[in-house]
């Protein structure tokens, strides 16, 4: 572990090269439409081609221009995905993705409040979100559900998606994340004239960064022989139960 005098001698190094005036970075943001300057011509960051807005998007999206899909846009895909599964259920697998994903789940240690979140280490942080799906009473098989059906959405619906393992990664983990994503706690505060009013917590932890990659590959881990073997399969029966879609992102 570094010791602060080092921590201290890096800091001061990043700082100099972020005001540095050397002419090695773009003026103005690589993304088209983007009329933003990049972090190192703002001089807030080292990136040569990304302003912070793009940089920020990708951190919580996993690409600088196309966002993660939303619950209705996978929903059609979960659906088929569960029923695929369900089908399948005792295929080997299946059965081996849901028991690796319910082991995962189980052996992630406590569910610790989002409020006790900052400082840990991205990896723990993503055992941390296992263990509130498993809290929340999310079934293993859900997980594998959401995988398979973020890869049928890419072979699906191409344009909707930025076929990159980093996007289709963080896509798994925030569709993943949003079932059980917060910590809800309440408490009754009894008033002088006999009323009880509801002190009313609602905390979530930060859907970005490290965090999602490492949840997403874990998930994604588990599943990558289902996906092999049932991917075609889950894409023709949302075909066949859904319109095919076609709008843009």
């Amino acid at each position: 572990m570094a010791s602060a005098s080092q921590r201290h001698r890096r800091v001061r190094r990043l700082r100099a090269r972020i005001v540095s005036d050397s002419n090695n970075y773009l003026p103005i943001c690589s993304i088209p439409g983007c009329s933003r300057p990049t972090t190192r011509a703002a001089k807030v960051g080292l990136d040569s081609f990304t302003c912070r807005y793009h940089q920020q998007h990708k951190q919580r999206h996993g690409s600088h221009w196309c966002k993660s899909p939303s619950g209705p846009i996978l929903s059609p895909y979960v659906s088929a995905a569960l029923k695929v599964i369900h089908s399948n259920w005792e295929a080997p697998f299946v059965a081996a993705a849901v028991a690796g994903l319910g082991s995962g789940m189980s052996t992630a240690g406590p569910a610790e409040p989002a409020t006790r979140l900052r400082g840990l280490p991205p990896e723990r942080r993503a055992k941390i979100a296992l263990a509130r799906l498993r809290e929340a009473g999310v079934k293993p098989e859900r997980l594998l559900s959401i995988a398979l059906a973020v890869h049928a959405l890419i072979a699906d619906a191409p344009e909707k998606c930025h076929r990159v393992s980093e996007w289709r990664i963080v896509a798994v983990a925030k569709a993943a994340h949003r079932l059980a994503s917060g910590t809800h706690r309440q408490w009754p505060l009894h008033q002088p004239d006999g009323r009880v009013k509801h002190i009313v917590l609602h905390a979530y932890p930060r859907s970005s960064g490290r965090v999602l990659r490492h949840l997403g590959t874990m998930i994604e881990k588990e599943c990558e022989w289902v996906i092999e073997r049932h991917l075609a399969e889950v894409v023709a029966l949302k075909r066949a139960t859904e319109p095919p879609t076609n709008a843009a992102v």
